[in-house]
């Protein structure tokens, strides 16, 4: 029997998982779809159900289809495929209707889906706590584990349905079972590999990454110099260098040939993309129309010649599925540049130190204390009671992932959340294992500071929930603050509509209602009646435009003029603009409310144009306003709360420009 004293260790393990798993699962439960959810899962419920795998190319299906899994039984209702949004791919469009429109409940939906994903957390969380304890004991494993079970940043993202957790997953598995098959060659090690590395790329396309992190590791192995076991029946060892570089690039082969053949057996050895598709009708997602003479694909390769030319060339020769080598090209245009936000700058090519702020804004203290005593007890010797040297080698596939991923995306455009960084917090939690060093010091005092920091760390995940995505640090001011450093999904990614509503039938009264909302959630779904901001011109004409004393609800992203101006920041030659359009706009909102006293003014040329740029410019112009003044209240922190009076504004909207 075993021992009461071997099987602790189990049962605080399977604690510490069941914990995350219920803080995980509960948080998400009060709130609405995060913006990409609507499409992931519709596209994993199609994938299942409809030979065409058109939607959503550049995510890969992996998470799709694991999310999707428990929605099969249900009998839902999937929009019909005749219409503009299927022939055009318009994931979003088809997903709002697969959640809103046909009957379907889309808050039991995600429940069951983002069940899949807090699953495959807490496969994360074993892999953490197995590999940090093979490097580091028992005591180094719970290290790990307590800070990737009670990471904000984890728990923030390990119950969405997107593919940052898979691949996080992934990329630890794959860099693992490449350097366990680079110290010992075996059927098990290689298919192992192979496995790892086609979950890999059929969860991101960041998956290719892996190549150079490979080569650096095989590189790595071989100025070791140490032998190579290599059992294929019988047992054998391989000591010089450029035989076990010849037999690594044997099983390079294979890894080559089994990831390919399982991305075609995931299209179902298919290369078309679309079932019954027809010329003029039926395309990729892009935009619509297209530029005059040019195709999707043309498109998509504006300002990449070379990427373009290659992937021209794999489709002529159908090298793989047509869905994937469109997403991949789709992704390389996508990451030349976002509309992207950093404590009040705006660009559409990021900063090189953006993640570096978003590591320092939403890491929580403790985890950096941590994480900096495992690097001194590395240094020191204190986690090994041996050669640093030896301690990097045996940590090798950790450095190398963490390092690589953060070159990369310290040189990408793609400046949009801090998730595309959560591969690296795995490795990296493992890496903290190396604290257990500290129990061994003197004064005995200092062995109390790793314990210390590990329960701050729980006390600040219990005190953050359920809003983990909304998480910022003291550095960045808490939560309340973060809408001035980072927005989009390292903040407010449409979550918050139920907590909204929830808000408003406390606070409301009889007071009108403005939203500016961020997100794919459904206002109507969740019984929140109140004015769009910007406002929308209706066909007739008729409607009450003008800006009323009441309660303005902004999304943070809103707020920042994400995706609305071209600036954060009102300017003057926004000002200029808006003077010039606000005469007019006046006497519209002016004029009686019906359709033929507004005709006139509907049919004048280029009315509508003007009244959409005068929205967005009023809008901003508040923003900006509210910007200095500070919200009264926040939802989630992600959905800001102002009371505003005629007065107040009248002085936001009329008054002289406001400063930056």
């Amino acid at each position: 029997m075993l021992s009461l004293r071997r099987l602790l260790p189990a049962f605080g393990v399977a604690g510490l998982l069941a914990i995350h798993f219920v803080l995980s699962y509960t948080s998400i439960r009060g709130k609405c779809t995060t913006y990409d959810e609507v499409a992931h899962l519709t596209k994993g419920y199609a994938w299942w159900l409809l030979d065409d795998k058109r939607l959503v190319p550049e995510h890969p299906p992996l998470a799709q289809a694991w999310a999707a899994l428990p929605l099969l039984d249900d009998g839902l209702e999937f929009p019909t495929l005749d219409q503009k949004a299927w022939y055009q791919s318009h994931a979003f469009a088809i997903g709002k209707q697969f959640f809103y429109r046909v009957g379907n409940d889309p808050d039991a939906m995600l429940r069951q889906a983002r069940m899949m994903i807090v699953l495959l957390s807490v496969a994360l969380g074993g892999v953490v706590f197995g590999w940090s304890r093979h490097l580091f004991g028992t005591a180094g494993g719970f290290i790990s584990l307590i800070l990737y079970a009670f990471s904000p940043t984890v728990l923030a993202h390990s119950r969405l349905v997107t593919t940052d957790m898979v691949v996080s997953l992934c990329f630890l598995l794959s860099t693992g079972s490449i350097w366990w098959m680079l110290h010992r060659v075996s059927p098990v090690s290689v298919l192992a590999g192979a496995a790892a590395l086609a979950g890999l790329f059929l969860s991101k396309m960041s998956a290719v990454l892996i190549v150079p992190m490979g080569m650096v590791l095989m590189l790595i192995r071989l100025l070791s110099g140490k032998p190579l076991p290599i059992r294929l029946g019988r047992e054998r060892r391989v000591i010089q260098r450029w035989k076990m570089a010849l037999v690594f690039g044997v099983v390079l082969v294979v890894f080559v040939l089994l990831v390919w053949l399982a991305l075609w057996a995931t299209f179902d050895f298919r290369y078309e993309a679309m079932v019954d598709a027809e010329p003029g009708r039926d395309r990729f997602v892009g935009p619509s129309p297209l530029p005059e003479g040019e195709t999707m694909w043309e498109y998509q390769g504006r300002g990449i010649p070379t990427t373009a030319a290659a992937i021209d060339w794999a489709r002529r020769r159908h090298l793989l599925p047509e869905a994937y080598l469109y997403g991949f090209l789709y992704t390389i245009q996508s990451a030349r540049g976002r509309d992207a936000f950093l404590d009040g700058e705006r660009s559409m090519t990021g900063w090189w130190h953006y993640f570096l702020y978003c590591f320092l804004y939403k890491v929580p203290l403790p985890i950096m204390g941590v994480l900096v005593l495992a690097v001194v007890a590395f240094a020191s010797r204190r986690a090994w009671g041996r050669g640093v040297l030896t301690g990097l080698y045996r940590t090798a596939p950790l450095w190398v992932l963490i390092a690589v991923y953060w070159a990369f995306a310290m040189r990408s455009n793609l400046n949009i959340g801090h998730r595309h960084i959560l591969p690296t917090f795995a490795p990296m939690f493992v890496l903290c294992g190396a604290a257990t060093g500290w129990f061994k010091v003197t004064p005995k005092w200092l062995r109390a500071v790793v314990p210390g920091l590990l329960v701050l760390l729980v006390v600040t995940s219990l005190k953050s929930w359920p809003h983990y995505l909304a998480y910022f640090n003291s550095i960045a001011g808490g939560p309340s603050n973060g809408y001035r450093h980072l927005v989009q999904s390292s903040l407010d990614w449409g979550q918050d509509l139920p907590g909204l509503k929830r808000w408003l039938d406390g606070n409301r009264g009889d007071q009108r209602v403005y939203l500016a909302y961020h997100g794919t959630g459904d206002r109507k779904h969740y019984g929140i009646k109140a004015y769009p901001l910007p406002a929308g011109l209706s066909k007739s004409g008729t409607g009450d435009y003008t800006l009323k004393a009441g309660i303005y609800c902004i999304s943070a992203t809103r707020l920042q003029q994400i995706y609305m101006l071209k600036s954060s920041r009102w300017t003057e030659s926004m000002e200029r603009q808006y003077r010039r359009l606000l005469p007019e706009m006046r006497q519209f909102e002016q004029t009686p409310n019906n359709k033929q006293a507004r005709g006139a003014l509907l049919k004048s040329k280029g009315f509508k144009g003007r009244f959409k740029s005068f929205q967005k410019l009023r809008f901003g112009r508040l923003c900006a306003y509210l910007r200095q003044r500070g919200p009264d209240d926040q939802v989630g922190y992600s959905i800001l709360i102002y009371r505003l009076a005629d007065e107040e504004i009248n002085r936001a909207l009329y008054d002289p420009l406001p400063s930056p």
